[in-house]
């Protein structure tokens, strides 16, 4: 009779198991924070669902706070490589790549519900969340800035400008993908995907403006 190899079990080795556990458990969350709220997030209830034991739970994540960012930062990462990717295979004109770029990132998250409602509306009810989200804007930001040098070829000189733009395109995309979600916005996902991406070619354009004022 053929032994499994030490540390494994029905063909998994004990990291696979291990990745499976915390695979699921994220999956779980997603599904209860994207459509019942952060505050319907409990440990025997992340467990049921993922069919993972509070023992292996803690394994995972220390605590649920842990769990939600973790969620939310992936999430957000997701939704920035499709952007940067979308950018990257786009060859036409600097807004057309704009755009590509607002589009994945925006149809990343507002395809799924459960997504767009973690990252603009859950995570308003925790501090730890909070914390990520701010952490994460200035990853986008950052991230605008990135890209905009790539796409314009902005010369070096007008950090400020850069970063002040990235800043406001950042958060005026959220709260406007908020008011879209909450009702607020009568318009379809194109239309939003659309004046948010006018948005932030708007404020690209007013680049060179708002350098030579901050000089």
């Amino acid at each position: 009779m053929t032994r499994a190899p030490s540390g494994t079990y029905r063909g998994a080795s004990t990291e696979e198991r291990r990745e499976d556990r915390r695979r699921r458990l994220l999956d779980a969350a997603l599904e209860i924070i994207g459509t019942q709220g952060l505050s319907a997030l409990t440990v025997r209830g992340v467990c049921e669902r993922a069919r993972v034991g509070p023992r292996f739970f803690y394994e995972a994540f220390p605590d649920l706070d842990a769990l939600a960012v973790t969620l939310l930062e992936e999430l957000q990462t997701s939704a920035l490589d499709r952007a940067r990717a979308a950018v990257a295979a786009c060859a036409g004109t600097p807004a057309e790549r704009i755009r590509a770029g607002v589009g994945a990132i925006i149809g990343e998250l507002i395809d799924d519900p459960r997504r767009a409602n973690i990252v603009f509306a859950q995570a308003f009810g925790s501090e730890a969340l909070m914390r990520s989200r701010f952490a994460s804007m200035r990853t986008v930001a950052a991230t605008i800035v990135e890209q905009t040098r790539v796409i314009l070829d902005i010369p070096e000189g007008h950090d400020t400008a850069v970063a002040a733009t990235s800043q406001l395109i950042t958060g005026g995309a959220a709260e406007l993908v908020l008011v879209w979600l909450d009702g607020g916005l009568d318009v379809d996902r194109q239309g939003l995907i659309d004046l948010v991406g006018d948005f932030t070619i708007a404020m690209i354009e007013r680049l060179p403006a708002v350098a030579d004022r901050l000089r």
